[in-house]
């Protein structure tokens, strides 16, 4: 529901090219969009309501282009997806922690919207196609949508063919797990938030020098996917991490190569009329 909100809003604004520019979304919706004091952390942004208009206000404590263009995507969920304003606007105001790290139901729907709003499918697994797959498809996608690095790790694991998964982390604590379509197709558990990094696990390590997070540093190792999940086979992985800087973070993406949908990373096919329609429109821009 929240993809095809998005979806939506992005054919009724006819956006037609990356990066789509989520300030301009609202202001063509007349809501006035300003920046937070940077001294002000604990929210990623608000979205506040007077009378018949609409505004919001968006985190600048981390200065990451990416972050601050989510959190306003974040906003415009709850603005447009269905329910929202009534349930979250009865004092006039709604704060929020974007970035996939919330539990509430409303927060991750607004994630969703979020992501798709900034990464729509089919442009997005088009310009997947120029990287290989994991963080440098990441990285590389991150820069081309002006999006974070997490909100590309999430789009890049729905879309992608690949058994992969990524992992957020703070403190060596994870705090949220995503895992693609094709590492489902083998009963592996599930990592839940709350639970400890495994112990032998690169990110363990690199987590250990919180330079490597400030400094955004990478890594990158081997490992074995039962290490991360209690249920799945000791299949080879690569192991990839990168700091998040001021973010706090650590995201590690999960490669496993002995297990796939299809040799083809990404499946552009989607039975959807509208989105087809889409397609077309995008296809001039990325072929």
């Amino acid at each position: 529901m929240a993809e095809r909100t998005a979806r939506q809003v992005l054919l009724d604004h006819g956006v037609v090219s990356l990066p789509v520019d989520p300030f301009a979304i609202a202001a063509a919706c007349d809501i006035l969009v300003e920046p937070k004091p940077s001294a002000n952390d604990g929210v990623s942004g608000m979205l506040i309501r007077l009378g018949e208009s609409f505004g919001i206000l968006y985190a600048t404590h981390i200065p990451s282009e990416g972050f601050q263009r989510f959190s306003v995507s974040h906003e415009l969920g709850h603005y447009f997806l269905a329910g929202h304003p009534e349930q979250l606007l009865a004092s006039g105001a709604h704060a929020s922690r974007a970035n996939f790290a919330s539990g509430d139901p409303y927060e991750v729907e607004a994630d969703m919207f979020a992501a798709a709003l900034l990464m729509p499918r089919t442009p997005f697994m088009m310009a997947a196609r120029a990287f290989d797959d994991g963080l440098d498809a990441i990285v590389g996608l991150s820069a081309q949508c002006r999006t974070s690095l997490t909100a590309a790790a999430v789009s890049y694991v729905r879309y992608s063919r690949c058994a992969v998964a990524i992992v957020q982390s703070l403190d060596g604590v994870v705090e949220f797990c995503a895992v693609s379509d094709a590492l489902k197709t083998e009963p592996i558990g599930w990592l839940r938030r709350g639970a400890p990094l495994p112990p032998s696990s690169l990110t363990r390590h690199f987590a250990s020098d919180h330079a490597n997070i400030d400094h955004a540093r990478t890594g990158e190792g081997e490992g074995r996917l039962s290490d991360w999940f209690s249920r799945a086979q000791a299949h080879s992985i690569r192991e990839e991490v990168i700091g998040l800087g001021r973010f706090g973070r650590v995201l590690t993406v999960l490669h496993c190569p002995a297990i796939s949908l299809s040799a083809d990373g990404y499946d552009i096919d989607d039975k959807d009329e509208a989105e087809e329609d889409v397609m077309e429109r995008w296809a001039v821009r990325f072929h």
